[in-house]
């Protein structure tokens, strides 16, 4: 026979008490927000990851078309790359390029997309989160595709007059303020 108390105690094992489910709950709460906190972050990283992804191969487009030019002697035809789309290079467009532009309207481009800014030679990203980029608002990112000259006389720099005695070496892809 189980004597009243054995039974009491067992009784008393079954479930949680309050204070207990109190600390369980804000252990819960904190380690929720520490974790949201670097959710965020790493959303933020993950989308430079993505921009700076996009430009590498942006970059490397560019820099085939600019060997293909240069084996085939038609380097003179550089100085016309900086009035093309980058985006034009790739064998595919990314899901987030929004298109080409003469006039943006900035409002109607949603966050995180790439446009071409037809009239300034410009490709733009505009930032999904202002976090990452340390903003309290989004942020674009601009490049421009510009040409890489060097001085045909090793003498030293040559006047602003007789800037048409530079060659052009390639054409690079830079941000710009």
């Amino acid at each position: 026979m189980r004597s009243k108390h054995a039974c009491q105690g067992r009784a008393r094992q079954r479930g949680f008490s309050l204070l207990e489910l109190a600390v369980v709950v804000s252990v819960i709460g904190v380690l929720a927000g520490a974790l949201l906190s670097r959710v965020d972050l790493y959303q933020d990283r993950a989308e430079m990851a993505a921009r700076d992804n996009v430009l590498g191969a942006l970059r490397s487009g560019l820099n085939m078309k600019v060997g293909q030019l240069t084996v085939t002697g038609k380097s003179a035809e550089m100085i016309k790359l900086i009035t093309i789309n980058p985006m034009d290079l790739l064998a595919q467009k990314p899901a987030n390029y929004a298109g080409e532009y003469y006039l943006p309207q900035k409002a109607k481009i949603s966050p995180g997309n790439w446009y071409f800014n037809r009239k300034e030679f410009l490709l733009v990203y505009i930032t999904r989160t202002g976090a990452t980029f340390h903003a309290s608002r989004l942020k674009e990112f601009k490049y421009r595709i510009e040409l890489i000259r060097s001085m045909d006389d090793a003498r030293g720099p040559k006047p602003a007059e007789t800037s048409n005695s530079t060659t052009i070496e390639g054409v690079a892809l830079n941000e710009v303020p």
